[in-house]
């Protein structure tokens, strides 16, 4: 037996050849299961083309698409920085994966500890990236202050 939402899915998966707008997501949702169900693999495969298409000047480095969960390592082609971005069970915190998106420096694609957290939304994500991957962090501004105060 099919449920409603699983016939709104396939409908919707079948009049646009597989690639949803990622906003049709919102508000879905997801069922629980001990497996990645063909709806998760579905949102997990379009928020990856999403990604890749807002953060367009930046290099995909890693994508994770774990239980129920999404992150990814994109690296600034400009200055070579790298930003980690990390969403929440879609099961249990719906809509977080385009409202409340996690994102931090990171020294390289391993880096799961690495800098200040921050929230961002889907929408600003390209923005929060770029202050993330562009401003010169504290550290480095105090250390060319440190040196122009010495000469």
């Amino acid at each position: 037996m099919k449920y409603a939402r699983d016939l709104r899915f396939e409908a919707a998966k079948a009049k646009e050849g597989n690639k949803r707008n990622i906003e049709e997501y919102l508000n879905y949702s997801f069922e629980s299961s001990s497996s990645k169900t063909k709806e998760f693999s579905q949102l997990a495969s379009d928020y990856k083309k999403e990604l890749e298409s807002r953060l367009a000047g930046y290099k995909l480095l890693k994508y994770n698409i774990m239980h129920f969960e999404i992150s990814a390592f994109f690296q600034n082609i400009s200055t070579g920085k790298i930003v980690y971005i990390a969403c929440d069970d879609v099961r249990y915190f719906p809509n977080r994966w385009f409202y409340n998106i996690f994102i931090r420096t990171a020294e390289n694609d391993r880096d799961y500890t690495g800098g200040r957290n921050n929230c961002s939304t889907l929408r600003r994500i390209r923005e929060i990236a770029d202050k993330l991957t562009t401003l010169k962090s504290e550290l480095e501004e105090k250390y060319e202050q440190d040196k122009k105060a010495e000469n």
